[in-house]
């Protein structure tokens, strides 16, 4: 995980400095007598992913058009003094405002009023260099983007998935352990400390998930790795079912403890659908899930009639997951 974060900042070091340099010799090729504005907007503009890209240049582009419609006549009129650059900018934002842009373009709409008060009146063409190097600077990087190294965060997504399960895997079969060998003992309120620490987890690898769909938005190349996040998100969607199964039996084991009521039997049959749970998060690959599925429709067949109410509620849950978690 830590050798891709340093890949992809090292990627983003270099797209930053080609990008760059190609923008601020396009800009003097067009004729521009501010060409360090090219590659200001590259800077701005290059973010994690390519839809962010795409959509912090498309704010750069309205805000600046928007800043310099409202500043640039006004500028060369005008004293140059704090106040009235405040008033300029409570002006010029409101209006922004009021037509409901993105906040960011309230930046950009604010940060090209500052640089138009001060430049234009000593480069009459400041405010055109400035849409115009802006729209190299930002093309520039969004295709730079697109086609060196697009950010991917699929195999990130991939590990997170992976690690989640196994923890998973790892809970269920602490829960084996306490059933089968620490019944008594109350154990329930530290796997339910761990249980709380796995949320977390579940959240983060959301949020992973959520990035790496994001990363495939207008990336050239991502065909090939859709079909590894459609599965990532498959994955995510069982593990998330499993979350709330350990969350439920959890508190029925606490309480089924309090009772004392656990025959040999009972112990034994617990025991071995949590096994078998744990053995299936662990082999969690949609590749591999066949070889499960004939031995989870076996051991989950039929809930007897006759079971006492926690019995009853720990099954009831189990047959649920495993409805969910079968292959169709």
């Amino acid at each position: 995980m830590k050798q891709e974060k340093l890949e992809n900042k090292s990627a983003l070091i270099w797209k930053m400095a080609i990008a760059s340099a190609i923008s601020w010799e396009l800009a003097k090729l067009i004729g521009s007598s501010h060409p360090y504005l090219a590659p200001l907007s590259v800077v701005l503009c290059l973010q994690t992913t390519i839809d962010q890209s795409i959509r912090y240049s498309f704010h750069r582009i309205i805000g600046t058009v928007i800043g310099i419609i409202l500043t640039a006549y006004l500028a060369s009129h005008l004293d140059m003094n704090g106040w009235i650059l405040g008033l300029l900018i409570v002006g010029g934002v409101f209006i922004a405002k009021w037509v409901r842009v993105d906040e960011s373009v309230l930046h950009q709409v604010a940060l090209t009023i500052v640089l138009i008060f001060t430049f234009e009146r000593k480069s009459k063409d400041y405010a055109l260099d400035r849409i115009l190097d802006s729209i190299i600077g930002v093309t520039v990087a969004v295709l730079i983007h697109m086609f060196i190294f697009p950010p991917n965060f699929t195999k990130k997504a991939a590990k997170s998935i992976q690690k989640l399960a196994q923890g998973l895997s790892g809970i269920l079969l602490e829960l084996s352990y306490w059933v089968q060998l620490e019944w008594g003992q109350e154990k329930g309120p530290i796997i339910e400390d761990k249980i709380n620490h796995f949320l977390q987890e579940l959240h983060d690898t959301k949020d992973i998930l959520n990035m790496a769909s994001n990363s495939l938005k207008f990336n050239p190349f991502s065909k090939k790795y859709r079909s590894t996040l459609t599965m990532c998100q498959m994955e995510f969607k069982k593990i998330n079912k499993g979350y709330g199964y350990v969350s439920t039996t959890v508190e029925t084991l606490k309480q089924w403890e309090k009772e004392g009521h656990l025959s040999s039997a009972e112990q034994i049959e617990v025991d071995n659908h949590l096994k078998a749970l744990s053995e299936f998060y662990r082999h969690l690959d949609l590749l591999q899930q066949n070889q499960f599925n004939n031995e989870i429709d076996q051991l989950f067949n039929t809930i007897p009639s006759n079971c006492n109410v926690f019995r009853n509620s720990f099954l009831l849950e189990t047959e649920k997951l495993i409805s969910n978690l079968r292959i169709t």
